[in-house]
C-alpha cells in the first residue's frame, strides 16, 4: 500500500465500517449528486455523469479535506466506458479508505425500457454476485442514474428485481432518502451487502 494510505483513520469518526461507509462514501456521493443534477439531461452519457460526480466528491464534498490534506481516502473512476467487448469490465467508481476497506461502485443509466434489467444483469449487480467485483470485500454499491420515468415506480421495480437475485435480506430504510440495502449469497460462498442509491435526474 502506498505511503499516502499509511495514516491512521481518526478513531472518533470510525465507530464501525457501516458508519464509515455512510459518512465517507454514501453521503459524499449524494452531496455530489445534488451539485451536478441540474446539469444532467436525458441524453447525458453514463461516464460523463460519473466523472462529474467523482470530481465533486473530490473537490466539493465533506470528504475533500480527507482526500487532499489527510490522504486517508482515494477516489477514482473508470476513465471511459468499455468500447471493446474483450476489454475487462471495471467498476465505475472506486473508494479506498485507509485501513478500512476498498469499496467498488457500479452505475447504470435508467433511461428506456429494459434498463432496469441491465441494472440487475451480468454487467450490473451480477458483477458483484459472481465475485468479479469486490471478491475480497463484504460491501459494494449500485447507483441508478434515473433519466426517464418516475422515481417511485423505478425504485419499486429495481427492488423487486434485486429481491430475486439470491437476496437474503432487503432493508428499505437505511437512513438515506431514495436508497436501500440488499444482502446476497454469492457464487464464491461469501455474502455481500449492496447499498443502492437512486439519483433522479428527471426534470
Amino acid at each position: 500500500m502506498s505511503e499516502m494510505f499509511n495514516q491512521e483513520l481518526p478513531i472518533k469518526r470510525a465507530r464501525s465500517k457501516e458508519e464509515v461507509i455512510k459518512e465517507w462514501i454514501l453521503i459524499p456521493l449524494i452531496e455530489a449528486y445534488e451539485l451536478v443534477k441540474k446539469d444532467i439531461t436525458p441524453k447525458t452519457y453514463e461516464n460523463k455523469i460519473t466523472w462529474k460526480i467523482v470530481y465533486n466528491v473530490k473537490h466539493n464534498s465533506s470528504i475533500s479535506k480527507e482526500i487532499y490534506e489527510k490522504h486517508i481516502i482515494d477516489v477514482s473512476c473508470r476513465p471511459k466506458e468499455d468500447s471493446d467487448e474483450n476489454t475487462p469490465n471495471e467498476p465505475d467508481i472506486k473508494f479506498f479508505i485507509s485501513h478500512i476497506c476498498a469499496f467498488w461502485i457500479e452505475a447504470k443509466r435508467i433511461y428506456k425500457n429494459g434498463t432496469v434489467s441491465d441494472y440487475c444483469g451480468d454487467g450490473g449487480l451480477g458483477c458483484f454476485l459472481s465475485g468479479y467485483y469486490s471478491k475480497h470485500e463484504d460491501n459494494g454499491c449500485m447507483i441508478a442514474y434515473i433519466q426517464e420515468g418516475q422515481l417511485s415506480d423505478i425504485q419499486k421495480e429495481i427492488m423487486e428485481k434485486v429481491n430475486g437475485c439470491n437476496c437474503i435480506e432487503l432493508i428499505e430504510d437505511i437512513g438515506i432518502d431514495n436508497s436501500f440495502l440488499s444482502r446476497h449469497e454469492r457464487a464464491i460462498h461469501r455474502e455481500i451487502k449492496i447499498y443502492h442509491l437512486l439519483f433522479d435526474f428527471v426534470k
